[in-house]
């Protein structure tokens, strides 16, 4: 990063405002992060890539991210012809703020992308907080309006998009898609001091078998429903641990309380809910095998990870989930209940114990992300394909 070496070299502005301020460690902020230091890291003639954010106060400037000690220039940032703004960051706050600074980039000859992870909080509202669904919508209304591009992170998503973009918008055209395909290499997504430190000391015996779902606690990840499929495999004397990382999301307090008042709680049923990259890393190595349970994804971060960890994935059956079939995947009915997913549970743990699952990894890896990235800036007319990248 750093000035512009020479006059062809565009500007690529990419947006951190909510990781250089915040980082949660959510799926979605190891894919902005690890996107992020991919570009970075991407050998590039025709790109100087600079991380900007932006808050209440401030516009989008220039910050040094991913080096938090240096001093920042809050001069906004504005374009030269051929610069492009990257959203990134799931910024809903920031660029609902500074939406005039980024219309004013565009008419400088500058064009504005945005990264687009899913649809959900407009399609499915009851499954996010209120005010979520409507920072949310706003987000979306905007980056209709001034967006010249969008980056997505799956078939489905760039299918969702067009969709509500079409329906809600009236917009058909004078916009482009591209998929983007997503890493899985969780060390990959952290910064080299987390990455370094030592691994840290673990919460509970690694050495027996379990199965793990991950994912912040919330309605449409399924988590319930696997829940009352253990309890009738533990009633059934099946001594398989079930072990949930994740923050609590929204509308799980029932959900909570029932875990941690379950009769197996600490023992057989684990849950974490402030778990570092670093300690992930070391339970996706030890786990026997993954459960995917949510009942809409625009892509299922999870699935993929542990796919990159050789690990087996037993998800439910959606089409987003239904792509990796090749890899290995098996699934439980969408609509099951508790019975049938317990069963569904009980002959993939049967089968992985006995060899019966082969598990090929996914061949994108985050170097691979950035590549795509910067070929679509570079040229969006271009029909390569990020579309044939995207399932690699």
């Amino acid at each position: 990063m750093g000035p512009a070496r020479s006059a062809h070299v565009r500007r690529l502005y990419v947006d951190l405002a909510v990781i250089s301020r915040h980082d949660a460690g959510t799926g979605i902020q190891r894919v902005v992060r690890a996107l992020a230091l991919a570009l970075a890291e991407a050998p590039s003639k025709q790109w100087d890539v600079r991380f900007v954010a932006a808050d209440r106060r401030h516009p989008y400037h220039v910050i040094s991210w991913p080096e938090a000690d240096k001093p920042v220039d809050r001069t906004p940032i504005e374009a030269r012809p051929g610069d492009v703004f990257l959203g990134l960051d799931f910024s809903l706050d920031s660029v609902r703020f500074h939406r005039g600074q980024l219309a004013r980039f565009r008419r400088a000859g500058g064009s504005l992308w945005f990264l687009v992870c899913d649809l959900l909080p407009a399609e499915r509202p009851d499954w996010f907080s209120l005010n979520n669904v409507i920072r949310y919508k706003a987000w979306l209304e905007i980056i209709a309006g001034i967006a010249d591009g969008f980056l997505c992170i799956s078939q489905q998503t760039e299918d969702d998009l067009r969709r509500v973009l079409a329906d809600r918008f009236g917009l058909r055209q004078g916009y482009a898609t591209r998929i983007v395909p997503m890493g899985h290499a969780i060390m990959d997504s952290m910064l080299q001091e987390a990455a370094a430190a030592a691994p840290p000391s673990a919460r509970f015996d690694l050495t027996q078998p379990f199965s793990l779902m991950v994912g912040t606690l919330e309605p449409r990840k399924g988590h319930a429903d696997v829940l009352a499929a253990f309890d009738k495999l533990w009633r059934q004397g099946m001594d398989h641990r079930l072990v949930l990382v994740g923050r609590m999301g929204w509308q799980t307090e029932t959900l909570r309380d029932t875990i941690r008042n379950h009769p197996e709680h600490g023992d057989k049923l684990q849950w974490f809910d402030d778990v570092g990259d670093l300690e992930l890393e070391q339970i996706y190595q030890a786990c026997e095998g993954v459960i995917i349970a949510s009942h809409a994804e625009g892509f299922g971060l999870p699935l993929i990870e542990a796919l990159g960890h050789l690990k087996p994935v037993l998800a439910r059956d959606l089409p987003i989930f239904r792509i990796h079939a090749e890899r290995g995947v098996r699934y439980f009915p969408a609509t099951g209940n508790a019975a049938l997913i317990a069963a569904c549970i009980g002959d993939w743990v049967a089968d992985m114990r006995e060899g019966r699952v082969t598990v090929t990894a996914p061949e994108a890896d985050w170097r691979k992300s950035a590549e795509v990235i910067l070929a679509v800036l570079e040229d969006p007319s271009d029909p390569i394909a990020p579309s044939t990248w995207a399932t690699a």
